[in-house]
């Protein structure tokens, strides 16, 4: 408890309504403690006034529920506590409470409370008049206990009224004295609920008399509406308490004084003073009649003109209480009031009276019985307003006046005459009503149209007829009803009536219908038209045939029993078929039975004869529907048909023909199906009719004088139309006969029209359509069957060539008729006829054209030159897709082979690629209407050998992914189809079901969604479809169809293509055949694809293809002219995305094979195949390696690509020294210009894929592009030079692959040109040069090589190899030791064997010599060194200063082996060419000049006179002849 009270003072509004909730739980199981408790915590506590409030609400509910079980101690302890609350409290919510608490406590112990509240009051207190309230509820809810106690209290509570000035306590005291008077009069009426001696009324007048003056006099005037509302409510209560007189002497004062402050409390207070001046039969009422009649009336005026709501149906309610209060007293006077109102020409004044008339017919029906004709006269006078308020409320009146059996009195026929009347009002389909969710418009609606009144009147008239037992009454107006022309509006309520009181007549066995059929005659007539309409008569053909049928008797009797017979499947029928107009012409035909049944029932000549007469007069007299006009003019070519005599035959046709609106479609064509009716037994007297009808019409038809108006051109088609139902409805061997003569030759010189003899163009659409439907008509009757031979229509060509006229002439890109369509199904059954035609391919087109061009109906185009909505728009799109369809799958019957549903298809091959989406939609939506045509009509027994069906396969599977979802939803499933045509021809049976096409169901979920990563999901898998469905011997043809989306302008369709493409190739690549055909078309395609996704696309499929055959991709792609394009480089790039390796092995063993096979060594300039066939493989070799991302196939490949690259470069260098280059060159000589390079391209080539890789292959080329060794390479005489240069940088980049490279380098020294000799040589040569040979173990085979080169043929490679000797000793410097002896007398002997005059390789040798020896120790002791000095001190004295140099650079390495003590004999032949050193100091070349100082200076290192030493140090500084002076 403690939890919840505390809980209280949440400020959550929700927590205290719960915690209250709680409380009167559990006060449902121990009330004493909840309520113990509560009184004990408000009396401790002190609370906000919110949960005090709540807690103190939440004790009133425990206490109403355990109110028997109360304690008194317990009910004391409250009461305090609920009076302090009240007493003490400033809040209202909390007196209110309090209030409350006392009231239910006072339901157990009404007396204590009483008392302990009376002894509790203080007056003049705020809270006293809140006592007060208390009292009075305290006394209102226990009538017979309190009422006897209540004169004090109402003693002490006089004085106190005269000096209340606060609104709010003299509201507070009318509430209490109202409850008060209340309680009293409830405690008078029903006395014997107390046990005490009976009160009388007089014992309260003084109290009662004196709060009513006070009331009246001084509180009445006041302006706050709440106070002045409580104040009239207290008032009407205790006028009923005071005595007569009183009464008598108070009313010509009250009536006016309250309605001269008349408000909603005043009608009430009103009524109460009217009823008990009524039942106490004062007669100062009469005095009064006049003004409260008029206020009154005025009152409800001013309330019917408010908005209609609770409030204000309240206050009208009150002020016609007051008049029926009223009605029993003063009922002539009341009603000659509401004449005279009625009188009056006011809409406002007219619609009170009304309202106070029908009410009080309504609640004083006895007090009205005597004055019914005066009321009757009253209404009567009312019915010519022009008012629909009035109208609508007087119509209520009259329905409330049938309901008490005025309308048998004369003048009823009036009122149910104006009820009829208003039922036929016109009304616009489109008109809103004011009152749609009532039957009945109210009394008080501000505006009433047209149709909420017709709507309010016909529900009257079906109360009337179904509620009310006055059938007698309306039978005889409502049949007269029936036919009057004016009320035609209101047939179908009308007749419905008249067939529901004629039913319950029948039921009550009263037969007698009363028709006189003199007086109607043509009442069956209307009735029979009338239900032949089943949507567009308003509901009125069932109550129209059931009428007719209760009225078969007069009719005739022979028409009961068929009647009887068929009454009821009409209107079954009817009754189900009422919403669908595509089935009128079938009820019509239901219709037109029973009327053939019901005249060869009556076979009366007479009585059929006077039925024409009279359905020839409805045909100018009645007012019809045009359906029902239109089946008038059927009906009675029918009726004509069953007739045998044939001049009414032919008066009647004539009566047809003249009466018919030709300008309207719906007539024209009825009346042609009425003549071609009775053409049935009537043939020769038809046609005899038409020609004279056309003779008739035939100046004004053709006279070229006269212009050709718009209505001879709908009798022409009239005529052309009857014609066609001729040939449709008659008997083929009637109608055989006369087709060529009689019927064709009329139809088409009716349709020919000649200006001056010469034929005009058409322009009528009527006339157009005219002969669309009648050759449509011709075709179909001579369809062939099991029961008639194919029938040959000699004109059948005139008519194709005709229709297809019709067509042509209709714009492309508007569809505003309907002669398209017409044409089109003209052609459909034309072509079904013989002669066959030889091709259907131009009809075909034709309509394709004029069809699919045309936009969608949604469309703002499509609303061009028509005045069609968009419903009939709609409709006109469809049909017409449906004939060109159906168009399409007639030609397709007359072919049911692959190849003619291929022969259809092609047709549609221009839309289905067209650029606009309504084309492809109308093209793939025919195309998917066909293949399931197709699909249905497939009978194959055996498997179909060749077919094109996978033509349509590959071009339809390309709009899976078009834009518009239509075409994508369409296209999937002419796809399903035209795969389970496949399946069929391959030999599948029907009904066979395959997981791969049925997993196109899948697809199509996803079709909705059209993104980039949708569109890619939904080619991949029809791709993946076609390749695992297509036969192997079909999938070169779905491939190159495929192929030609690739070019379309539809990026969707190329990327479609692409797509499907790369699915085919990846799956079923590997077995294709055509590798070289597939590539050619592929590559020719790539050089027309605009968009760059594609072109990646199909350069990957390329790439693809080349995984599943490689050789024969690639052989073909080196076929194509070099250079090559953009896009054949780009193929080539492609490959690197699949196995990169093996087109570059394929390319580097292509180039190999080349100069293995020995065709490059003796390439001129001249281009031959071997050269063309190197510069196709290095393109391609170069498209490969140059790309970014082949730095792995470089890794893999760096030995291949570098040895092979080097010999290949060598090759289209052609390596070309001047045959004077290793001669010691004289002053001044030059070696000449340079050779021309034998293949720049291929130069070029090979220099860039060398370049590219170096540089992925974890190299730099910044080198080799700084001191220009790619121009070195590229150079026929400084080839070497840059051999020797790339060979360095591969030392540093490239040292794991160079153990490779030379071993594929190594073979190529054998059996290979002089130039590429000449690049390994100079390549091994620098290799030597670098230490990193000695680590890879290169040493040995390297000089092995080039020791081999010293044998060589070639100078050059010899100059080579001596001077990569050389290098030896900078690559073996550390175990140089071990090689200086074999490589110092390789030297020598190179020396010895070159020493011709003027021949570098002796001095190379020397040069490599003095490497040698410039990396030895310095004790190096070995008999070597003395050969080489020996050897050296030849060439000392040699011609050429060149030599001499060379020999003199010797020597100098020579001297630091010079040690005495280690070698002395060396050192003696050391110290014998001093004095040629000396000598030489003063040598005109300077080279030998130089040289010889720095050898000087070298002695100085082991002379033994330091003296010496000195000198030789210095010398070079001082000038030579000094130092011959000192010497």
């Amino acid at each position: 408890m403690a939890m919840i009270i505390s809980l209280f003072s949440d400020e959550d509004d929700f927590v205290p309504m719960r915690l209250t909730e709680s409380l009167q739980e559990l006060g449902r199981i121990n009330h004493k403690y909840v309520l113990t408790y509560c009184h004990k915590y408000l009396t401790k506590n002190k609370l906000r006034p919110a949960p005090r409030w709540a807690l103190v609400t939440a004790m009133t509910l425990v206490i109403k529920d355990n109110l028997g079980h109360l304690h008194t101690r317990l009910a004391k302890k409250l009461s305090n506590l609920a009076l302090m609350n009240m007493i003490r409290s400033e809040h209202v919510d909390h007196q209110e409470a309090a209030s409350c608490l006392l009231v239910s406590l006072g339901a157990r112990f009404p007396i204590e409370i009483f008392k302990y509240i009376e002894s509790g009051c203080q007056p003049w207190t705020q809270a006293y008049f809140y006592v007060v309230l208390t009292l009075a509820r305290l006394c209102r809810a226990n009538v017979h206990c309190l009422v006897p106690r209540l004169k004090p209290v109402l003693r002490n509570l006089l004085p106190t009224l005269h000096g209340v000035t606060d609104g709010e306590m003299k509201w507070t005291l009318c509430v209490s004295l109202g409850l008060l008077s209340e309680s009293i009069q409830m405690y008078l009426s029903n006395p014997e609920g107390t046990r005490k001696p009976k009160l009388e009324k007089k014992m309260f007048f003084h109290e009662i008399s004196a709060a009513y003056d006070l009331l009246l006099n001084s509180w009445l005037p006041m302006k706050e509406p709440k106070v002045s509302r409580a104040i009239r409510e207290t008032v009407a209560q205790k006028i009923q308490l005071l005595p007569n007189d009183k009464l008598d002497k108070e009313l010509p004062s009250l009536i006016p004084t309250l309605l001269l402050v008349y408000h909603v409390s005043v009608t009430r207070c009103l009524c109460s003073v009217l009823r008990t001046a009524i039942e106490r039969n004062s007669e100062v009422l009469v005095t009064q009649l006049q003004i409260l009649l008029i206020t009154f009336h005025e009152q409800i005026c001013i309330v019917m003109e408010q908005p209609q709501n609770t409030f204000s149906e309240k206050q009208l309610n009150e002020i016609l209480c007051c008049f029926r209060v009223l009605a029993p007293a003063f009922t002539s006077q009341i009603l000659e009031f509401l004449r005279m109102q009625l009188a009056i020409d006011n809409e406002q004044i007219q619609l009170g009276a009304l309202a106070v008339l029908k009410y009080l017919l309504d609640t004083v029906p006895s007090n009205m019985e005597s004055q019914k004709d005066q009321i009757l006269n009253c209404v009567r006078r009312s019915l010519l307003t022009g008012s629909n308020r009035v109208k609508g409320i007087l119509a209520q009146v009259i329905y409330t006046m049938a309901c008490h059996n005025y309308l048998e009195r004369e003048g009823g026929k009036q009122l149910v005459e104006f009820i009829i009347q208003q039922c036929a009002l016109p009304t616009e389909e489109n008109e809103k009503s004011t009152e749609s969710e009532e039957e009945f418009c109210s009394v008080m609606a501000a505006v009433v149209t047209d149709k909420d009144l017709r709507r309010q009147c016909e529900g009257l008239l079906k109360l009337m007829v179904g509620t009310l037992p006055i059938g007698d009454v309306l039978w005889s107006y409502l049949l007269e009803f029936v036919i009057t022309v004016k009320y035609t509006e209101a047939f179908t309520i009308v007749c419905g009536s008249s067939y529901c009181v004629g039913i319950k007549r029948l039921m009550a066995s009263n037969t007698q219908f009363v028709l006189n059929y003199e007086d109607y005659p043509i009442l069956p007539e209307p009735l029979l038209i009338v239900s032949s309409s089943l949507c567009h008569g308003k509901g009125s053909g069932v109550p129209a045939l059931g009428l007719l049928f209760l009225l078969a008797m007069d009719i005739h009797p022979a028409t009961v029993r068929v009647w009887d017979k068929e009454f009821q499947m009409l209107c079954n029928f009817l009754e189900e078929n009422s919403e669908k107009p595509n089935l009128q012409n079938e009820w019509e035909e239901k219709l037109l039975g029973v009327v053939s049944q019901t005249l060869e029932a009556i076979a009366d000549k007479v009585w059929i004869t006077q039925l024409i007469a009279e359905m020839t007069h409805c045909i100018h007299t009645c007012r019809l529907y045009p359906t029902e006009r239109a089946f008038l003019y059927k009906c009675l070519g029918r009726v004509l048909r069953l007739t045998q005599d044939k001049d009414i035959v032919s008066k009647g046709l004539h009566q047809m023909l003249q009466s018919v609106e030709h300008n309207e479609d719906l007539e024209r064509d009825r009346v042609a199906a009425g003549i071609g009716d009775c053409a049935v037994t009537h043939i020769d007297t038809t046609l005899i009719t038409l020609k004279a009808f056309m003779e008739f019409n035939r100046l004004c038809i053709s006279s070229p004088f006269h212009q050709v108006d718009n209505h001879i051109m709908k009798v022409k088609s009239t005529l052309i139309l009857c014609y066609g139902q001729i040939m449709s409805r008659c008997p083929r061997d009637l109608i055989l006969p006369r087709i060529e003569t009689d019927i064709l030759h009329n139809v088409l010189a009716l349709f020919n029209t000649k200006m001056f003899g010469l034929k005009s163009k058409v322009k009528d659409l009527t006339l157009k359509l005219s002969l669309t439907n009648t050759v449509t008509l011709l075709a179909k009757a001579f369809q062939p069957s099991e029961e008639h031979p194919p029938y040959t229509l000699s004109r059948k060509a005139e008519l194709l060539s005709c229709m297809q006229e019709l067509i042509t002439a209709e714009p492309k890109e508007i569809l505003s008729t309907w002669v398209r369509k017409s044409a089109m199904d003209a052609c459909a059954a034309l072509i079904k006829l013989q002669p066959s035609l030889s091709s259907e391919t131009e009809l075909i087109s034709i309509c394709l054209n004029r069809v699919f061009s045309l936009p969608d109906w949604e469309s703002s185009t499509a609303d061009q030159s028509t005045n069609m909505d968009m419903a009939e728009r709609q409709k006109l799109h469809t049909d017409t897709m449906a004939s060109v369809q159906g168009l399409l799958k007639q030609c397709l019957l007359l072919d049911l082979s692959p190849d003619g549903l291929h022969s259809v298809f092609k047709t549609m091959e221009t839309e289905i690629q067209s650029t606009r989406d309504h084309e492809r939609e109308k093209a793939m939506e025919s195309t998917l209407q066909l293949v399931t045509f197709y699909l249905e009509k497939l009978q194959v027994s055996n498997k179909v050998p060749s077919h094109n069906l996978v033509r349509i396969i590959g071009c339809v599977g390309l709009q899976c992914a078009d834009p518009s979802h239509v075409v994508r939803e369409a296209a999937i499933k002419s796809l399903y189809g035209l795969l389970y045509i496949e399946l069929h021809l391959e030999g599948f049976p029907v009904g066979h079901q395959d997981k791969e096409v049925e997993h196109l169901k899948a697809i199509k979920g996803g079709l909705k969604q059209f993104t980039s990563q949708a569109l890619f999901q939904t080619c991949t898998a029809v791709g993946n479809v076609l390749s695992k469905c297509i036969a192997h011997e079909q999938l070169n043809t779905l491939l190159f169809t495929v192929f030609k989306g690739l070019t379309d302008k539809h990026r969707n369709i190329s990327c479609t293509a692409s797509i499907v493409t790369n699915v085919l190739i990846t799956t079923r690549g590997a077995t294709l055949a055509d590798i070289w055909g597939t590539l050619k078309v592929l590559s020719r395609h790539l050089r027309s694809i605009t968009e760059p996704r594609v072109r990646n696309a199909v350069t990957h499929s390329i790439s693809i293809l080349a995984s599943h055959h490689l050789p024969a991709v690639l052989s073909a792609l080196l076929t194509y002219p070099i250079p090559f394009d953009g896009y054949i480089c780009d193929i080539w790039r492609s490959l690197l995305t699949c196995n990169a390796l093996a087109p570059a092995k394929f390319l580097l063993n292509n180039i190999k094979s080349l100069y293995d096979d020995g065709r490059y060594c003796h390439v001129t300039d001249t281009k031959d195949s071997a050269t063309e066939q190197s510069l196709a493989v290095l393109c391609a070799l170069r498209d490969v390696v140059c790309e970014p991302d082949s730095g792995h196939v470089i890794n893999i490949l760096y030995p291949q690509l570098v040895s092979t690259l080097l010999i290949h470069l060598s090759f289209s260098v052609w390596v070309r020294f001047p045959t004077n280059f290793l001669t010691i060159p004289k002053a001044g000589n030059t070696f000449g210009p340079a050779p021309r390079l034998n293949y720049a391209d291929a130069c070029h080539y090979s220099a860039e894929i060398l370049r590219a890789v170096l540089s992925q292959g974890k190299g730099d080329d910044r080198i080799m592009r700084e001191m220009g060794g790619w121009d070195l390479i590229v150079s026929p005489r400084k080839h070497h030079e840059g051999v020797t240069l790339l060979a360095s940088i591969l030392t540093a980049c490239a040292a794991p692959h160079l153990i490779s490279i030379v071993e594929q380098l190594t073979p190529c020294l054998v059996n290979i040109g002089e130039s590429q000799r000449i690049t390994i040589a100079a390549f091994f040569g620098e290799l030597l040069n670098h230490s990193v040979v000695w680590d890879l173990l290169l040493m040995d085979t390297l000089l092995e090589n080039l020791f081999r080169c010293l044998l060589d043929e070639s100078p050059i490679v010899q100059w080579l190899a001596v001077q990569g000797l050389g290098n030896a000793a900078f690559g073996a410097s550390q175990r140089i030791d071990t090689y200086c002896t074999k490589l110092l007398s390789t030297m020598l002997s190179v020396i010895d064997q070159k020493s011709k005059p003027e021949n570098l390789i002796a001095v190379e040798a020397m040069s490599s010599m003095c490497k040698v020896l410039g990396q030895l120790q310095e004790d190096y002791t070995n008999p070597i060194l003395d050969d080489v000095a020996l050897a050296v001190q030849h060439y000392l004295e040699h011609q050429h200063e060149t030599m001499r140099a060379a020999a003199f650079n010797v020597l100098g390495k020579l001297i630091r082996f010079g040690s005495v003590e280690m070698n002395p004999p060396h050192m003696e032949h050391i110290k014998s060419t001093l004095i040629r050193l000396l000598l030489h100091l003063n040598a005109e070349s300077t080279e030998v000049t130089n040289v010889c100082k720095s050898v000087l200076n070298s002695y100085a290192t082991v002379m033994e006179s330091a003296n010496i030493s000195k000198m030789f140090q210095e010398f070079p500084r001082r000038r030579p002849p000094w130092i011959m002076r000192t010497i």
